[in-house]
């Protein structure tokens, strides 16, 4: 228990040394409430030691005995709720943020399915529960231990065999308080896990609800998240039924504990060794310091679920840190490079294999290639989600791992083909890019982005909320309104992972207008399947099996045999269009 204690008074102290302080004052008031609840046995040992002769005078002492009881007890009370409950909201508001800090700094690959619901659990469920229950924790134990040692002190000084008989009955207690802990602890395991699992269900029940309609039956459907729900309630079971019996039997032990007590107090009176008052007195003491205890064993319980949660916080804390300084990146200009990388997600395999490449400042360079060839793996290391495994990625001549990866996203900005819109104002997403912007502002790059129009349809205009994803814009809306994100931000380095491949031929003018308003004058990334977008870049780049298999100009590429020329072929076939009259045989132009 006193470990527990020391563990939650070192999280509060991670964040502050107030907030340690706060619930340590918490805790001395709580045991000066209990101090104040035993003085309520002052006017209950005055009654009946002066029962022969009880008057006014007694009674009016007793009630002001009782007056100041239960006064203290409201007062510290209160400074108890203020100390501990409100201390409470202040340390676990910290350490959202300190998670979501954390989360901000790991590397895109941590970010896994499972993690998901790992990371989603901990931040709702696993920080709900420990807000709960941390201050029942430390107020019960406080006050339990504090009733017991007021009222042993009692008991040694007027009545060494009472002492005995409830010292006893608090060291079995602990026995069995040890037990429990000991039983609880897989089972806490596995309803953690049982937790996990079922929000993994839920999100990809969710997330794969337009699947299941189409393809599943009713039943189907909901098989995986029903099992998931029988496996909670297994957990949930299993671990009451692991508590209950030696809650159960803690509870016995102090019962016995009082019944014991009982006799030793008669035994005392009728042998003379104690006068009537002290015995009923002491009676009532132990009954008091038993339903303390018996009171604390659910605080008790919650030590191990809390130590658990606590472990659960500390793996998610534990999340790899992607920087190894906290200095900006130091470059000097903004071209990219790549020098001998290669990359590999799992270890076995690399994805990147052996890549060298030159973007210069402000030039265009295309990726193009089948898919699963490693494109948007190599954008994404340009970018800083992962770090390489050999070789090293540069901007503006300075290696992007020394520097921290905000500094180097501050200089990016990034349109990727599937689209996520915040469940906020149409205004807030575009202004994400620049939070001090102005509503001027704003307006100004949706102009720029050609979605002014469409959003001054919407039934708020700028104010409208859009749902989660953006699901209640189109597809082209969605990826204008991310046009206008980047525009807003004004980054010198502008990667689109293939930011064109889903817009439809009626919007297709208007997100190639937004992207060069986005790309003028930048340094440009684009990985992209239509032949316009590729066709005018610098430079392109043609990956196969992870490595660029070709690169050179539309013009270069087209007079050499190989995958761009065989991909500009099939497109040609398939869209049934033509860029030039003149055969490739004749000039290598198309």
């Amino acid at each position: 228990m006193l470990a527990i204690m020391k563990r939650i008074l070192t999280l509060a102290g991670s964040f502050s040394a107030s907030s340690r302080r706060s619930l340590i004052v918490g805790m001395v008031c709580n045991v000066f409430k209990a101090f104040f609840m035993a003085g309520m046995l002052a006017a209950v040992w005055w009654v009946l030691e002066n029962r022969e002769h009880l008057g006014s005078e007694i009674i009016l002492q007793c009630l002001g005995i009782l007056l100041v009881s239960v006064t203290g007890q409201f007062v510290f009370q209160y400074l108890v709720d203020i100390k501990m409950d409100a201390e409470g909201f202040h340390i676990f508001r910290d350490l959202r943020l300190r998670v979501g800090d954390r989360l901000k700094g790991a590397p895109m690959g941590y970010f896994s399915d499972q993690r998901l619901s790992v990371i989603t659990t901990t931040l709702t469920t696993t920080v709900h529960q420990l807000e709960e229950f941390m201050t029942i924790c430390l107020t019960g134990l406080s006050a339990g231990v504090a009733m017991a040692v007021i009222m042993s002190l009692y008991f040694l000084v007027f009545a060494p065999p009472v002492a005995f008989i409830t010292l006893s009955g608090i060291a079995v207690g602990l026995v069995v308080l040890e037990w429990l802990r000991r039983r609880s602890t897989l089972v806490t395991r596995e309803v953690t896990a049982a937790q996990e699992d079922m929000t993994d269900a839920i999100i990809e029940y969710a997330r794969g609800m337009a699947v299941l309609r189409t393809f599943a039956t009713p039943d189907e459907a909901l098989a995986a998240a029903k099992a998931s729900f029988e496996r909670k309630r297994k957990a949930d079971f299993k671990q009451e039924q692991a508590a209950q019996g030696v809650l159960k039997l803690y509870a016995l032990v102090f019962n016995l504990a009082s019944c014991a007590v009982l006799f030793a107090s008669c035994f005392l009176y009728l042998g003379g060794a104690l006068p009537l008052s002290w015995a009923l007195t002491l009676l009532v003491a132990a009954f008091m310091i038993y339903a303390e205890l018996i009171m604390a064993n659910n605080s008790a319980f919650l030590t191990k679920k809390i130590e658990g949660e606590l472990d659960r916080i500390d793996d998610v804390c534990a999340v790899p840190k992607q920087d190894v300084t906290d200095a900006p990146l130091c470059c000097k200009g903004f071209d990219l490079a790549m020098e001998d990388v290669s990359f590999s997600y799992d270890g076995s395999r690399y994805t990147i294999d052996d890549v060298t490449l030159t973007i210069p400042e402000g030039t265009t360079c295309a990726l193009v290639g089948p898919s699963g060839s490693g494109k948007t793996t190599l954008v994404n290391l340009l970018a800083r989600f992962w770090d390489v495994d050999k070789g090293r990625v540069t901007v503006g001549g300075a290696d992007v791992r020394t520097g921290t990866a905000e500094s180097l996203h501050s200089h990016i900005s990034m349109v990727f083909q599937n689209v996520y819109l915040f469940n906020d104002t149409v205004e807030n997403n575009i202004r994400f890019g620049r939070p001090d912007a102005t509503r001027e502002q704003v307006i100004a790059a949706a102009k720029r982005a050609r979605c002014h129009d469409f959003i001054m349809e919407l039934p708020q205009g700028y104010d409208t909320v859009l749902e989660e994803g953006g699901s209640n814009l189109s597809g082209g809306e969605r990826q204008r309104v991310s046009i206008a994100r980047a525009i807003m931000k004004d980054a010198p380095i502008v990667i689109l992972d293939e930011a064109t491949s889903s817009v439809d031929p009626e919007n297709e003018h208007l997100l190639m207008a937004a992207l060069a308003e986005l790309t003028q004058g930048k340094t440009l990334v684009t990985i992209a399947h239509r032949l316009n977008t590729v066709r005018d870049a610098d430079q392109i780049l043609v990956m196969n099996s992870g490595r660029i298999v070709q690169r050179g100009t539309h013009e270069e590429l087209m007079c050499e045999e190989g995958i761009y020329r065989r991909f500009i072929e099939v497109r040609r076939a398939a869209a049934g269009w033509r860029l030039g009259n003149t055969s490739i045989g004749k000039s290598c132009q198309v």
